[in-house]
């Protein structure tokens, strides 16, 4: 029987990430895959700040940020009765907008899932620490105490082969095999919509001219499309709102989408591919138990409003890799991994609620403005459609791993975002160099930074460090440079940092380096 510490099932986007994650921490993964290849028809396109600040760790956010739409594309959403009329609601998208800011070293990318998944695949197909096997499903999936025991099943061949996993992580998607091993089911409600995607070639630019936008909205007589350019030249997604689960022809697309333009030409479109969907967002009843753990869409699934779906599940498999990797070598107890659910699934809970009641704000603009009332306060209400930098950038994780913060989590009252450095957060982003081309957030990602304030003693925090008992997690001492702007992080301050960004504890130096604050949050193996 074939061994390998960890089994990956699933070579979608969070399959993928995952996998190098795990590699980064020099764990080996089997990525099994029933289909021959990546999906060639993209579902989703937003690649958020916290995302992208991941693919900066893996050395992809060049290459994805090549990818994506221009900021002419990424300024604002557009409603209108069809492209060729004035919007009757334009409203601006600062969430989706890609254009440097301050809160990150990072520009958050407009594009296409199959581009990102490339990007991906590219790195996962060089990695030593990856086994790809395409065509390959995972049946007959079990677990002891010791491990987990699959069937892998060669689909075109039918060849059986037995493999053992010190863990399973289950990326399968919505309709998942792998939640019933763990026992859990998803509690999801399906939306009362039908939506047709349709992914085509074209030139679009006599019809959309210079009302560019990251979604134009069009509500015709015949029902609602909405044009999300892929590539900002000539590739395009639609979504044609249908009536039922059945895919119309080809010719009825066609049809919808001429009537969305607002023309009578038979515009060119070459169509490559058309898929149904219902939205259908839950979460399951839980995420994982024993040796297997659920991510992405087998764990949660969200409405495609707001383009949170794929980034909630990067989020989730950032939070699991890191303590996947410390149990699998020795440095914490496998109790950790129980902090895994209860640390993303608030998360999780929060921006799938987020994105159902932009979903309900924006239908009360579409249907009032058909109906000929005055939208202007629904209007108002769908601005969070894409401004919601508070609930990405603002969110707090709590769990035994992470200190309860004196001070009060952030206000998500508006979609305003302020950085701060507290217990259970995001450690803000800072230049730490002139040219401003290093971020602090450079130093994170492999293990625990005790991140130092410019006026505390780097030689006495390392002192401390090296009297710290052995075994346990490795952590490490930074300093933030004199000379450069680092607010919020204050000068005399102490910020323990997990490999995952998110600050467990945070200490005044008090004139002494003593690491007795930080001991309870720095995991130890139970044998140790």
């Amino acid at each position: 029987m074939a061994e390998v510490p960890v089994c990956v099932i699933g070579c979608g986007p969070i399959g993928l990430a995952g996998a190098l994650l795990l590699s980064r921490h020099g764990i080996e993964s089997l990525l099994v895959e029933r289909r021959s290849e990546l999906n060639a028809h993209p579902r989703s396109r937003f690649v958020d700040t916290n995302t992208m600040e991941l693919f900066r760790e893996l050395g992809l956010e060049e290459a994805v940020e090549a990818t994506g739409l221009g900021p002419d594309w990424t300024a604002v959403n557009l409603w209108a009765d069809s492209l060729a009329v004035e919007p009757y609601a334009t409203i601006p998208s600062p969430t989706f907008h890609s254009i440097p800011r301050s809160s990150s070293p990072c520009v958050p990318v407009m594009t296409a899932q199959d581009e990102v998944e490339s990007a991906l695949m590219a790195l996962v197909a060089n990695d030593p620490n990856i086994t790809v096997r395409f065509e390959t499903e995972a049946t007959e999936l079990s677990q002891s105490e010791d491990g987990a025991q699959l069937t892998l099943v060669d689909t075109t061949t039918g060849d059986r082969e037995c493999v053992s996993a010190d863990y399973v992580l289950a990326a399968d998607g919505p309709g998942s095999g792998t939640r019933s091993v763990v026992g859990a089911q998803l509690e999801a409600e399906p939306r009362p919509i039908f939506s047709q995607d349709v992914i085509f070639d074209a030139d679009l630019d006599a019809y959309v001219g210079d009302r560019k936008g990251s979604l134009l909205y069009a509500t015709t007589s015949l029902g609602v499309v909405i044009f999300q350019p892929l590539d900002g030249r000539r590739r395009w997604r639609c979504q044609v709102v249908v009536s039922d689960a059945n895919l119309i022809s080809e010719d009825a697309a066609r049809a919808r989408i001429r009537a969305a333009l607002g023309t009578e030409d038979d515009v060119p479109l070459n169509i490559t591919s058309m898929r149904m969907w219902q939205p259908t967002p839950g979460c399951a009843t839980h995420f994982g138990a024993g040796r297997v753990f659920l991510a992405g869409d087998a764990a949660h699934v969200s409405v495609p409003t707001g383009g949170m779906g794929n980034n909630i599940g990067f989020a989730g498999v950032r939070n699991l890799a890191w303590k996947l990797a410390y149990v699998i070598r020795g440095f914490a107890p496998q109790s950790i991994l129980d902090t895994y659910e209860i640390e993303h699934r608030p998360v999780a809970v929060e921006r799938i609620a987020f994105g159902v009641s932009t979903t309900n704000f924006m239908g009360r603009m579409i249907m009032g403005h058909r109906r000929g009332e005055d939208v202007s306060e629904h209007v108002q209400a769908t601005h969070q459609y894409a401004d919601y930098d508070h609930v990405l950038l603002g969110f707090a994780l709590a769990s035994d791993l992470i200190a309860a913060d004196s001070d009060p989590p952030p206000a998500h009252e508006s979609s305003a975002f302020t950085p701060t450095v507290r217990a259970g957060g995001r450690a803000p982003h800072v230049w730490i160099d002139e040219p401003e081309s290093q971020s602090v957030l450079d130093w994170f990602g492999l293990t625990y930074v005790l991140l130092l304030g410019a006026r505390c003693s780097l030689p006495a925090w390392d002192a401390a460090l090296a009297e710290l008992p052995p075994g346990g997690v490795p952590v490490v001492a930074r300093q933030l440079p004199e000379g450069v702007a680092t607010a919020p992080y204050k000068p005399d301050e102490v910020v323990l940092v997990r490999p995952d960004g998110i600050i467990a504890q945070r200490h005044i130096e008090e004139g002494k380096a003593d690491v007795s604050a930080f001991a309870p949050y720095l995991p130890r193996p139970t044998e140790v």
